[in-house]
């Protein structure tokens, strides 16, 4: 079925709604405390059950908690039902926490606010870098690869600027709206990378944003009121995706992180 485009602007100005009809979602952009090694850019895993780094999260979960969120977005797949078991044993004080920022931020601000669960809105799907880089070299393409290794450098050292500095600094420096920005664009220029007789890029580009739009609607079905205040905990590399999606919908208000983070 084709719908005009002035159709649809039509309908999209009719559903807007005023700011009191909208919930609140905050896309809380993070890098992984337990630091898996699933992303491409790996880290040196950082303790943060240590004295120092917990009294960190306890500053971050401080900053948080002025939001008064009424649910808690995790990275999980719904179909994890350890991670709510693990929620439910905390909430009962028969649960210590893990060092992963699930637990430590989402567990901690869900208990403190006396919320009965967790929401898990993950959406899992492999994101094959390897082939592009591959069908890159196959064809020659010399731009990409430099550029490539360049970002890849530029994300190594952020990694390491964020190891010397607290969980807090870290947060800020990724969920600055130009930084959004930026790390939106290192993906996109995937798009351009082809072998002979595919668009490698495109394809595997496509499979994040599938990604990402799976993960955007079990955020939005986990809401079912204009007076909900979530806090979205996501790696940050799906948070100007989020960020976007939220923006675009006329019952959702996007909350910036760093309005309650940064002060």
């Amino acid at each position: 079925m084709n719908v005009c485009i002035p159709l649809l602007l039509t309908l999209s100005s009719a559903w807007h709604g005023t700011p009191e009809d909208k919930a609140k979602v905050m896309i809380l952009g993070v890098y992984h405390f337990d630091s898996p090694n699933l992303d491409f850019v790996k880290s040196d895993k950082v303790d943060h059950l240590s004295e120092a780094k917990q009294a960190e999260i306890a500053e971050v979960l401080d900053r948080l908690a002025a939001f008064e969120p009424t649910k808690i977005v995790l990275e999980a797949t719904p179909e994890d039902t350890a991670i709510e078991e693990r929620y439910q044993a905390f909430r009962k004080d028969a649960y210590k926490l893990n060092g992963n920022e699930r637990e430590q931020l989402g567990f901690q601000l869900a208990k403190l606010f006396g919320h009965e669960r967790v929401y898990l809105a993950d959406h899992r799907l492999d994101m094959d870098f390897d082939s592009v880089l591959k069908a890159a070299g196959d064809s020659g393409d010399q731009r990409f690869l430099t550029w490539f290794q360049a970002s890849m450098g530029e994300a190594q050292s952020l990694i390491e600027r964020q190891s010397k500095g607290s969980v807090r600094e870290a947060l800020v420096m990724l969920n600055e709206p130009v930084f959004q920005e930026r790390s939106r664009e290192l993906y996109l220029q995937l798009a351009r990378v082809r072998s002979t007789d595919k668009f490698v890029g495109a394809e595997v580009l496509a499979g994040w944003y599938r990604r990402n739009f799976c993960i955007f609607a079990n955020v939005a079905g986990a809401i079912d009121s204009p007076q909900d205040r979530v806090i979205v905990i996501f790696g940050q590399g799906h948070a100007p995706y989020l960020r976007e999606l939220v923006k675009s919908s006329p019952d959702l208000e996007l909350v910036e992180a760093n309005e309650y983070l940064a002060k």
